[in-house]
């Protein structure tokens, strides 16, 4: 059977320092606030399977793309994921951006750096003359920016 999904709800990623990241995916990303709120309780532990799980969470958007950044505040004992690409279960998120140079700039001061180098597309199926980078920060987070060709 085929056709189960509807559509994009969001995207969560899990974050060490809401207000920090908040500052980065809103003042450089460019992301709207939705609201912030605190979790915990029967729902958040039925859905994840974690038991005594509470976290800070915030609902960001931009051009349609919603993003939920979480911090989990509890149980103790959490572990930092911090994947290599080529790890099965990683992944990223990617966003098409009109200055590849500039946003690795102002991504800097944020603690995001390139992960590799910046690489552009030379042959199909990819648009020839796309740049493209994969920018992490220590908590992990891979985000990939694409500047189309000129």
């Amino acid at each position: 059977m085929s056709g189960h999904v509807l559509g994009t709800v969001h995207t969560a990623i899990a974050v060490s320092d809401l207000t920090r990241e908040l500052g980065y995916w809103q003042e450089v990303l460019g992301f709207t606030l939705l609201g912030q709120t605190e979790v915990s309780g029967p729902l958040p532990e039925q859905e994840t399977g974690v038991p005594g799980l509470r976290s800070r969470l915030a609902m960001l958007a931009l051009h349609g793309q919603t993003v939920e950044l979480y911090q989990p505040l509890a149980p103790e004992g959490r572990a930092t994921y911090r994947p290599s690409p080529a790890d099965i279960g990683s992944w990223h998120l990617a966003f098409r951006v009109a200055d590849l140079a500039a946003l690795i700039r102002d991504s800097a001061p944020w603690g995001w750096q390139v992960r590799g180098e910046v690489a552009t597309v030379t042959e199909s199926p990819g648009p020839i003359g796309a740049r493209l980078a994969y920018l992490h920060n220590a908590d992990g987070t891979i985000l990939e920016f694409i500047q189309p060709p000129v």
